[in-house]
């Protein structure tokens, strides 16, 4: 399944300066003349300035494996900003892959940053049986919740303080899934847009994000989910799954029963993923992914918490903030003020703490270095975003703006758009023979 992540990064300083040290890298391969901050990126990912938040999304990926490689680029990419901004001012700028933030304006405590996830999905069906995914997104926290403090309070997902709908086009009302219709392909597809992401380091924790997201979409689209129980007042119950640490976590549904949110689970998502693998032929990536995702339901159905500190983003970071004192932290700090700058070092891509974790095998790793090299340098084959790194380079003169799905020649040579919807099949042929035809109208 086509899939995609976009990552908005939190900073200590204003967000432009980021992007326009970034500008004078390598890794822009177009920038509108008009002067908005917005770049296709040498990997065929974007990097732009949106809400006054600096963000990189990644180009389109086939596979949840392949999405963390480039979820890790993007990573790779805010680290050399901050790099290249401190080599310009003499000033170091911290950017942190969060979920929310202390509100720079104070008008609020916290503000949301966003973690945003995209997946391919057939627009029939899905709108069809959309209300069978929105139990999942709100149970599917236990084990992909980022987990952080709020006013003092730590919870398996910051985020449940934010949504006001379940469903909606307007950013403001900070929705579990935008209803905005932009597929950026063919309209026989829609994007499904998660909007109350997490943003996790974990490449364990994105593994099975992503990963058990797309199956229980392809589960809906081929017909193995047949039924999930609306939850009875899902935005509170979000809200109490999330303040709930001990893991013995309950919901109640509309005919008034209530169930353990694993049993749930189980009983209506996993067993429809298992139905979807015996249907189709899944490779090994496939079966892996099921299985950690079993090994981590079966821990969190016994309790089992602790077993999953290496592995499960809000374990991993409650951890830390419980042993606050092994860790360079300023003693005279107060032990809340303490945890929180903990946890701000994990979570900033431009301090060690994370990468010290991963070397000391406290924090579990899905890809390697070599991968997530090639990802920051390359789109991937036969792609998309393959393409438009392949336009861009041979088009850059007579170029006026390229996006995700086309691409504009300046006026005086073509004035209509250059469309190209599909996502499928982006062979060097294919690529070629498209190149080939731009070229005749200039």
């Amino acid at each position: 399944m086509w899939q995609g992540a976009e990552q908005e990064f939190a900073t200590s300083s204003q967000p432009i300066g980021l992007f326009k040290a970034l500008e004078d890298t390598e890794v822009f391969l177009f920038k509108p003349e008009t002067g908005i901050p917005r770049a296709l990126l040498q990997n065929g990912g974007l990097c732009y300035i949106h809400s006054n938040l600096f963000e990189v999304c990644t180009p389109e990926c086939r596979d949840s494996l392949e999405l963390i490689t480039y979820d890790k680029a993007s990573e790779a990419y805010s680290r050399l900003a901050s790099w290249e901004l401190e080599e310009k001012t003499g000033n170091r700028t911290h950017v942190y892959k969060t979920n929310i933030a202390s509100d720079p304006k104070d008008s609020t405590s916290y503000t949301t940053v966003g973690s945003h996830e995209n997946y391919s999905v057939e627009r029939r069906i899905y709108l069809a049986n959309q209300c069978m995914l929105i139990p999942y997104m709100i149970l599917r926290q236990i084990f992909v919740g980022s987990g952080g403090y709020i006013n003092g309070k730590y919870l398996l997902s910051p985020r449940t303080i934010f949504p006001k709908k379940l469903l909606s086009e307007t950013s403001t009302d900070y929705p579990i899934l935008s209803t905005r219709d932009e597929p950026h392909s063919s309209e026989e597809y829609i994007r499904v847009h998660v909007v109350n992401g997490e943003g996790a380091r974990s490449e364990y924790t994105n593994f099975l994000k992503y990963s058990i997201t797309s199956y229980v979409l392809r589960a809906i689209e081929q017909g193995n989910l047949k039924r999930a129980p609306e939850i009875d007042s899902p935005l509170e119950t979000n809200k109490l799954i999330s303040e709930n640490l001990r893991g013995d976590w309950k919901v109640k549904i509309r005919n008034g029963e209530e169930i353990e949110v694993t049993d749930y689970i189980n009983t209506y998502y996993l067993s429809a993923i298992e139905d979807l693998f015996r249907d189709n032929d899944p490779n090994n990536q496939d079966k892996m992914a099921l299985k950690e995702f079993k090994w981590t339901l079966e821990k969190l159905n016994l309790g089992l918490i602790d077993s999953l500190d290496e592995s499960i983003e809000w374990v991993i970071k409650k951890k830390l903030t419980e042993n606050v004192g092994e860790y360079a932290v300023d003693e005279d700090l107060e032990i809340e003020s303490a945890r929180k700058a903990i946890l701000n070092q994990y979570m900033a891509v431009t301090e060690p703490l994370y990468d010290e974790l991963v070397e000391e095998k406290r924090v579990r790793t899905i890809v390697s270095e070599e991968a997530v090299k090639r990802a920051f340098y390359e789109p991937p084959p036969d792609s998309r975003g393959f393409l438009r790194v392949r336009l861009a380079l041979e088009f850059k003169d007579v170029l006026e703006n390229i996006s995700w799905s086309y691409m504009k020649l300046k006026p005086r040579i073509q004035y209509e758009p250059i469309e190209f919807n599909d996502l499928n099949s982006w062979t060097r042929e294919k690529i070629e023979k498209t190149l080939n035809n731009i070229r005749t109208l200039t």
